[in-house]
C-alpha cells in the first residue's frame, strides 16, 4: 500500500533538495540490498560457457539494433551474425544462469542483516523484489540490482527469456560503468599532451644548439690534407702504436657496453623493489581501513516485548533439555545453549534454520566418529581437525551452523558412545520443535523462514 510513509521515504531516496536524503555511499559486502545481493552471488556467476552466449546474444542484439536504424552493415558481419545467431540457439537451452529474486523486506527484518538506512527506506518506499547481477568487464568488477514489481508474476518473472534479458542488461550497463575510467584518463591525456609535446621539443631544441657548436670547431680543427690521395710513409712504430690504440678503444667499448649493461639491471631491480613496495603498502592501507570497520552502523537493541519472547522460549527449551540430558550427565550441552540463542535471537539467520541445525550436527557427529576410528591420532590432532573438516563441509553444503563447530570440538576431546550421539540429536530435535512452536506465537516473528526440505 503505498501511503505517506512510503511515499516519505521514497522521497527520502530519490529527491536530493531534501535535508533527510540519504544518499548512496560506498558499501560494504553484506550490508543493505546490494551489499546482500553481492555477497549471496557467486563470484563465478557466468561460466565460460554462458559468458560465450552473452556476448554472442550481445553481439545479435546490437545488430537487430543496425538494422532497423538502416545502418550500414558489410558482408563479412553478415557472416559472423549468422555464426552468432546459430550460435545462440544451440546454447539457448544449455543456459542454467537463473536470477535469484529477493525479499527486501526480509532483508530488512533480518536481525542478522546489519542495519543499513537505506535498505530500511527501500522497504518502506514499497520496493518488494530485487535481484542482482554480477559482472566483471576486464576486472572491473560490480553489480547491477533490477527491482521488480510486488504484484508480478513470479513464473514470468524466472522466465528463462527475461533473466537473459536481465542478464544481458546487465552486462551492458557495467560494460558503460567499465568504460568511464579509460574515458578520463584519456581526457586527461588529452590535456596534457601539449605540455609534454613543448617539453620534447624543448629539449630537442636545446640538444641541437648545445652540440651545434662543437661540431662546427671540429670540422675547422681538421686537417686540409684529410683524405689526400698522397700516400705518406708510416714506420712500424706508429703502425703498432695505432693497432694498440684501436684494441684499447674495442676494450673501452666492451666495458662501457658491459657497465650499461649492469645499470641497466640495477635500475629494473630498482624498479621492481619500487614497485612491490608501492603493492605492498596499498594493501597494508586497505587491510589496515578494514581492520577499523566498515560502514554499516550499529544494529538496534530488541525492545522489552522481543527480550521476553526470547527468555521465555531460553527458558523453556532448557527446561525440557535438562530433564532430558540428566540421563546421561557427562552429555555436553554448551552446543545447545549456542543453538537456542539462535533460534530465540537470530530468528530468520540462516544458521538458526532446521535444516542447518539437524544436519550441520549430523556432520559433526559422522566426524568426530570417524576421526576417533583414526589410530595413532592424539587429541590434539582431533580438536584441531573437527572443526576445520566441519566449518568446510558445512559451508560447501551451504549447511552453516555454527553450534556444529562447537559440537565437533567437544566430541572430539573425549570419546562418545553411538546412543551418546542419538541422544544429542533427541536434544536438537526438542530444540526444533520447541522454537518452532514459541517463536511462531508471536506475530513479529517467524520460525523457520525457509522450507524444511
Amino acid at each position: 500500500n503505498y501511503n505517506s510513509s512510503a511515499k516519505d521515504a521514497f522521497e527520502r531516496l530519490t529527491e536530493t533538495t531534501r535535508l533527510d536524503f540519504v544518499s548512496k555511499a560506498a558499501t560494504d559486502p553484506g550490508v543493505g540490498v546490494a551489499g546482500a545481493l553481492w555477497s549471496e552471488s557467486n563470484s563465478n556467476a557466468l561460466s565460460t560457457k554462458t559468458l560465450a552466449v552473452v556476448q554472442s546474444g550481445v553481439q545479435s542484439l546490437s545488430e537487430t539494433i543496425s538494422d532497423k536504424l538502416h545502418l550500414h552493415i558489410s558482408s563479412p558481419r553478415r557472416t559472423v551474425k549468422g555464426m552468432a545467431a546459430s550460435h545462440f540457439n544451440h546454447e539457448n537451452e544449455q543456459v542454467s544462469n537463473r536470477v535469484l529474486w529477493r525479499d527486501i523486506n526480509s532483508l530488512a527484518e533480518d536481525p542478522d542483516q546489519p542495519y543499513d538506512e537505506r535498505l530500511q527506506l527501500f522497504a518502506k518506499a514499497g520496493f518488494a523484489l530485487a535481484a542482482g547481477i554480477p559482472f566483471n568487464v576486464r576486472g572491473f568488477k560490480g553489480i547491477v540490482v533490477f527491482f521488480a514489481n510486488p504484484h508480478a508474476d513470479m513464473k514470468k518473472l524466472c522466465d528463462n527469456t527475461n533473466s537473459r534479458l536481465i542478464e544481458f542488461a546487465a552486462q551492458f550497463i557495467g560494460s558503460a560503468a567499465a568504460v568511464q575510467t579509460p574515458l578520463q584518463n584519456a581526457r586527461l591525456l588529452r590535456t596534457r599532451r601539449p605540455i609534454s609535446n613543448w617539453n620534447i621539443l624543448r629539449v630537442k631544441i636545446l640538444a641541437v644548439i648545445k652540440f651545434q657548436r662543437p661540431i662546427h670547431v671540429r670540422r675547422r680543427g681538421r686537417s686540409r690534407t684529410w683524405g689526400s690521395p698522397t700516400i705518406q710513409r708510416v714506420d712500424s712504430f706508429k703502425l703498432l702504436q695505432r693497432a694498440a690504440s684501436i684494441a684499447m678503444i674495442d676494450r673501452k667499448e666492451s666495458f662501457k657496453i658491459l657497465s650499461e649493461a649492469t645499470a641497466r639491471l640495477k635500475s629494473d631491480v630498482k624498479k621492481g623493489v619500487v614497485d612491490i613496495q608501492y603493492q605492498s603498502k596499498i594493501k597494508t592501507v586497505k587491510w589496515w581501513k578494514k581492520v577499523q570497520g566498515g560502514h554499516a552502523s550499529i544494529p538496534p537493541p530488541f525492545n522489552n516485548y522481543q527480550c521476553a519472547w526470547t527468555f521465555m522460549g531460553v527458558f523453556s527449551t532448557h527446561t525440557v533439555l535438562s530433564r532430558l540430558l540428566s540421563f546421561c550427565p557427562r552429555l555436553p550441552i554448551g552446543p545447545l545453549g549456542a543453538l537456542t540463542t539462535l533460534q530465540y535471537n537470530l530468528t530468520a539467520a540462516p544458521a538458526s534454520q532446521p535444516r542447518n541445525v539437524f544436519f550441520g550436527q549430523v556432520v559433526a557427529l559422522c566426524t568426530c566418529f570417524l576421526l576417533h576410528k583414526i589410530p595413532g591420532l592424539d587429541v590434539w590432532h582431533r580438536c584441531t581437525l573437527a572443526p576445520a573438516i566441519v566449518a568446510t563441509v558445512t559451508a560447501r553444503l551451504g549447511l552453516i551452523h555454527p553450534p556444529a563447530g562447537a559440537t565437533s570440538v567437544v566430541f572430539s576431546y573425549e570419546r562418545y558412545g553411538i546412543e551418546d550421539m542419538l541422544l544429542f540429536l533427541v536434544g536438537n530435535l526438542i530444540a526444533i520443535v520447541t522454537a518452532v512452536t514459541i517463536n511462531n506465537m508471536s506475530e513479529k516473528r517467524q520460525y523457520p523462514t525457509t522450507k524444511w526440505y
